[in-house]
C-alpha cells in the first residue's frame, strides 16, 4: 500500500505545474491562434495571479486572436523565439491591455530547479563518492524516505 503522507498526492507530482505551463502557451501568438478559445481562458482561474483578469481577457480575446493570426516563430531556437515573441508583444500589446498585463505576469514566472538541487544534495550527503557503486533500488528507497521525511525503525 502506498503512503502519500498527508497530501494524498505522490511525492513528485508535477501535474499542477504542467497544467500552468500548458495554459501559459496562450501567450505565444503562433500557438494562441490555433488553440486558445474562451474555455482555455476560463482555465486561467487556476493560476492565482491571472484569476482576477479572466473576464477582461475573455472580452479582449477576439482582438487578441485576430492579431495572432499568421504569427509564426521559430520554436527550435530559444533566443530567436524569445526575441520574436517579445517583439510581437511590444508591437501589439497596446491593442489588448489585459492580455499584455497578463503576459507580463506570466513572463515573470521563474522556473527553478530547487527540488532537483535538493535531491542531488541529499544524494551527496547520503552516499558521497559511493553513490556510483550503490544499487539503484537502494538509492531510490533511501532518497524517497529522506525526501519525504520518513524514519525507518
Amino acid at each position: 500500500m502506498r503512503d502519500f503522507s498527508k497530501s494524498g498526492k505522490p511525492p513528485y507530482d508535477c501535474t499542477q505545474m504542467f497544467e500552468v505551463y500548458r495554459l501559459v502557451q496562450a501567450f505565444d501568438p503562433s500557438l494562441a491562434a490555433q488553440f486558445v478559445d474562451a474555455a482555455w481562458v476560463d482555465a486561467f482561474i487556476t493560476i492565482p495571479p491571472l484569476a482576477g483578469h479572466v473576464a477582461a481577457l475573455k472580452r479582449e480575446l477576439p482582438a487578441y486572436l485576430s492579431k495572432c493570426a499568421g504569427a509564426t516563430f521559430d520554436h527550435t531556437d530559444v533566443a530567436e523565439f524569445t526575441k520574436g515573441v517579445l517583439l510581437w508583444w511590444a508591437n501589439n500589446g497596446k491593442d489588448f491591455p489585459t492580455w499584455a498585463l497578463a503576459m507580463q505576469i506570466v513572463g515573470s514566472f521563474t522556473p527553478n530547479s530547487a527540488a532537483a538541487e535538493r535531491v542531488f544534495s541529499m544524494l551527496k550527503r547520503m552516499f558521497g563518492d559511493m553513490q556510483m557503486t550503490a544499487l539503484a533500488d537502494m538509492i531510490q528507497a533511501a532518497l524517497m524516505l529522506t525526501y519525504n521525511g520518513r524514519k525507518v525503525g
